[in-house]
């Protein structure tokens, strides 16, 4: 699934906003023991004109005291065709990158930059929102029970061992707008139940299995993941997508890019195989 030694690609543009992603990747490198790499991409424009040795320092300059052994990479050409692309050529496990800006605590939005990594990157990309203080420990991930689930749990268990999983699978009742009798809500859901456990007991996920939790609830996918995330209190939602790449294609609903953008905390994004 994932390589031991494969690195951890961060992306920082120098700015006090990248500090965040360039710390956790940094405490994720220690915990995995993975190399890190900080790549910093040239200003396409031209207006960077120190020496690549200055520019490198700056990067260093970034980094906490205690990164320890880092590798820098000075990038040519669009920032995030750039780091698709090293992320691609170094095999990467991981990229990690920040928040384009912010307004406030509930309000983030993503700059086109991590919209094209979400998009194009083959590795799964790790927006990071809130300042790390700890290695994450629990993890939500909604599920809609299709293979881009399947690999999203794969990859969060295989990443973050230590960490307590809460799988979310949201439901809707039949014909709850004619009010349907109350036990249908219980039939529908442990119909749902049912299957997600049947999902988790799949040859493909034997190995996690005890490590997942799992919860059924009723209502909208967007909706079910708020309520989850107030009452589990993740610092960690993961979310699969499928191989084709596009943010309409993300399992969890139509609305995922909207969600990118008010899951005030850290969110992975990992793409299906093929």
């Amino acid at each position: 699934m994932l390589d031991a030694n494969a690195p951890i690609l961060i992306a920082t543009d120098l700015s006090a906003r990248s500090d965040r992603a360039v710390d956790r990747a940094i405490m994720l490198g220690r915990q995995s023991g993975c190399p890190v790499r900080v790549a910093h991409v040239l200003d396409p424009d031209g207006h960077e004109t120190m020496d690549p040795e200055a520019i490198e320092a700056r990067v260093r300059q970034v980094l906490p005291d205690d990164a320890g052994a880092v590798e820098i990479a000075l990038l040519h050409g669009s920032p995030p065709s750039a780091l698709a692309a090293e992320a691609e050529r170094i095999g990467a496990r991981l990229i990690v990158a920040g928040v384009a800006r912010y307004n406030q605590v509930t309000d983030y939005l993503l700059g086109t930059a991590i919209d094209y990594l979400l998009r194009k990157a083959s590795v799964p990309v790790l927006v990071v929102k809130q300042r790390p203080k700890a290695p994450y420990r629990r993890i939500l991930l909604p599920v809609d029970l299709s293979a881009a689930s399947r690999q999203a749990l794969l990859v969060a268990c295989a990443m973050f061992p230590d960490a307590r999983i809460i799988a979310v699978h949201a439901f809707h009742v039949g014909y709850e707008g004619l009010r349907a009798p109350s036990h249908t809500l219980e039939e529908t859901r442990s119909e749902n139940e049912a299957e997600l456990t049947a999902f988790l007991a799949s040859p493909e996920l034997a190995e996690i299995k005890g490590r997942v939790e799992t919860r059924a609830m009723k209502g909208g996918t967007e909706q079910c993941v708020a309520d989850a995330i107030d009452e589990y209190g993740p610092d960690l939602v993961v979310l699969g997508t499928h191989g084709s790449g596009s943010l309409r294609h993300l399992t969890i609903g139509s609305k995922a890019n909207t969600m990118l953008s008010w899951i005030a905390v850290d969110t992975m994004v990992v793409r299906a195989d093929g």
